[in-house]
């Protein structure tokens, strides 16, 4: 920290950033599938994951391929937040859990719009009517997906954001 308390490029932890981005990823996870047990989904996200590589494996093959994809994916934007952070200048964890939270919030948001048309455009199964039209805001994979989705990208910057802070502050 500089002499004003502000994280300095000095405290980004790179390695403080993986570990929270896997745990924010495996809570990201429980959000999904919570929301898959209560009916308000019926996004298979690691299934999706999974099929975008080995559209021909089978469900179980499709989900084991998706684990590995979600978690690197959630390493990489632990980085990511670390670094937005650091960059905002974060003193406390309950300040990084707000901020990450809010920086989550904007990832769902971009995801909710752009995602539907990625998948539609390049997803072999969308494309072939195995897997449902995604929809404007994924709403096709059930009307109440918007939420569960901006639910968990919230929760993943409230986690990452959290570890983070704890581990380097």
């Amino acid at each position: 920290m500089d002499l004003f308390g502000v994280l300095t490029a000095a405290t980004y932890g790179p390695g403080a950033a993986v570990v929270a981005g896997l745990i924010g990823g495996v809570a990201f996870l429980g959000v999904v599938y919570g929301g898959v047990a209560i009916g308000m989904t019926r996004m298979n996200f690691l299934r999706v994951l999974g099929s975008m590589v080995a559209p021909k494996a089978t469900t179980a093959a499709t989900i084991a391929i998706g684990v590995p994809i979600h978690m690197m994916m959630s390493a990489a934007f632990g980085l990511a937040h670390a670094g937005a952070l650091t960059a905002i200048g974060v003193t406390s964890v309950g300040s990084a859990a707000a901020w990450d939270a809010l920086i989550g919030g904007a990832h769902g948001v971009l995801v909710l719009v752009a995602m539907p048309v990625m998948l539609a455009m390049t997803h072999p199964l969308v494309r072939s009517g195995d897997i449902e039209e995604p929809r404007a805001f994924m709403t096709g994979f059930g009307s109440m997906t918007p939420i569960g989705s901006l639910a968990a990208h919230i929760a993943f910057g409230l986690v990452t954001g959290s570890i983070y802070a704890a581990a380097v502050l």
